[in-house]
């Protein structure tokens, strides 16, 4: 067992209760603690923690001068969804956390990869060779994740578990016939209860806004307003989907886009450079020609890239063809000829199910032949033609074995999310962490 890490947690709303859990946890073991909190709704009552005061105006500096600023601008939700006009914040924010962490040396860092203080948590703690880890679901195998270096999707340390090949082929199989689904898409029940905590998470935000918070949090106009425009355009999308009912058996080549939910960093960090789905949109239907159709297919839980802009580009465009919320993927994926993605989970999925799958950020499923990264988009007629011409690679069961195995090596079993409390999960992420910490 590692005795002794100094051990720094950055705060994240409601993820900040399952932090603590782990310190606690962590600390009986031996190790120091210690906080960073931005959102001052949230400040753990234990010792060691840090809490950034909210700046006032003569802390904002509309000169960026950081290379990294712009980065973190391109995936921060408060100025691509919530409204902000301004990153003028960044630089106290920089600063602020430089100060703490030099103050704290820490070991290792374990927080998100979503806000845009833990943005610059990660910049820092780069320049400073200080590893940060981002522990979220692997996706497959269920019930299982990964700790994830900095702002990327390459996993650190894991497990070593290794599935029976009988036991891979199972769950393998059970994924392709979609008997079973990622631990994040099961749809939850809404029962009171859920809508009580709603409320009180609602009335808390609110009350964190007014009392300075306005860099993670929009405004209660900004929200209601950006709830009812997506509201508006899951009925706009939906209407054009009727209308397009027979399109999808249309006998033509059609790609599989399937819509990534937005903000999330899923896409809007670790899908950086592609995080803008309407242009994304725009350079296939530009690098196809007239020939191949675009399936679009929504998230089951749309948020604000279901876009106005975008509704309004597809409307025009006839090669489109738009899939209503109701419409399982089951039903949609026998149907397309390939599959184009930038970090969905799709991607695990059709190289299980060998169909045809193109990426646009490398990740290690590209390690896998059956699933490509496209550099630049004019490549991607090459990869149709490959797919025409029964050229794309596929692979054996052995191989799909030895990429499940890969995952499960480098994963850890438990669900590292405040919504997951009970004792036993607890305790087997308390031990993933212990494992990581001894790497």
């Amino acid at each position: 067992m590692a005795i002794g890490r100094r051990i720094l947690f950055v705060e994240n709303r409601y993820r900040t209760y399952f932090w603590e859990e782990m310190a606690n946890r962590l600390e009986k073991d031996g190790h120091e603690i210690y906080f960073i909190v931005e959102n001052h709704a949230f400040v753990p009552k234990r010792k060691n923690v840090y809490v950034i005061p909210y700046p006032v105006r003569k802390n904002l500096n509309e000169i960026n001068s950081r290379i990294e600023f712009e980065k973190i601008k391109c995936s921060d939700r408060a100025i691509n969804y919530f409204e902000l006009t301004s990153s003028n914040h960044y630089e106290y924010y920089y600063e602020q956390i430089k100060a703490y962490i030099i103050k704290i040396k820490p070991d290792i860092v374990f927080g998100e990869s979503t806000a845009f203080h833990e943005l610059l948590t990660i910049e820092i703690c780069k320049g400073d060779n200080i590893l940060y880890l981002h522990p979220s679901s692997c996706r497959y195998p269920v019930g299982r994740f990964s700790f994830y270096k900095y702002d990327t999707l390459e996993p650190y340390g894991g497990s070593e578990e290794v599935l029976s090949e009988m036991n891979a082929m199972e769950i393998v199989n059970n994924i392709v016939r979609r008997a079973i689904v990622p631990d994040y898409m099961k749809k939850k029940k809404v029962k009171f209860s859920t809508r009580y905590a709603r409320l009180k998470e609602l009335i808390k935000l609110t009350l964190a806004y007014y009392g300075g918070e306005r860099y993670d949090t929009p405004s209660p106009i900004v929200k209601y307003f950006l709830e009812k425009r997506k509201k508006q355009n899951i009925l706009r999308w939906n209407e054009l989907a009727n209308n397009q009912l027979k399109k999808i058996e249309l006998s033509v080549f059609k790609i599989l886009y399937p819509l990534q939910m937005q903000p999330e960093a899923n896409l809007d960090v670790w899908g950086r450079k592609c995080n803008n789905q309407l242009q994304v949109i725009k350079n296939i239907i530009q690098e196809t020609d007239e020939r191949i159709y675009l399936v679009v297919k929504p998230n089951p839980k749309s948020k604000y890239e279901l876009s106005s802009e975008l509704i309004d580009y597809i409307q025009q465009e006839e090669r489109i063809i738009v899939v209503h919320h109701d419409v399982r993927m089951n039903e949609i994926f026998p149907k397309v000829d390939m599959v184009i993605t930038v970090t969905g989970t799709i991607t695990m999925e059709c190289i299980w199910a060998n169909k045809p799958v193109v990426t646009l950020v490398r990740t290690l499923y590209n390690d896998v032949a059956n699933a490509i990264f496209l550099e630049k988009f004019n490549d991607l007629q090459l990869c149709i033609d490959m797919v025409r011409k029964n050229e794309f690679p596929c692979i054996d069961d052995k191989q799909k074995v030895a990429f499940l195995n890969r995952i499960t090596r480098t994963s850890f079993a438990g669900m590292p999310y405040e919504i997951n409390m009970d004792e036993n999960n607890l305790e087997q992420c308390k031990i993933a962490f212990e494992k990581v910490l001894q790497v």
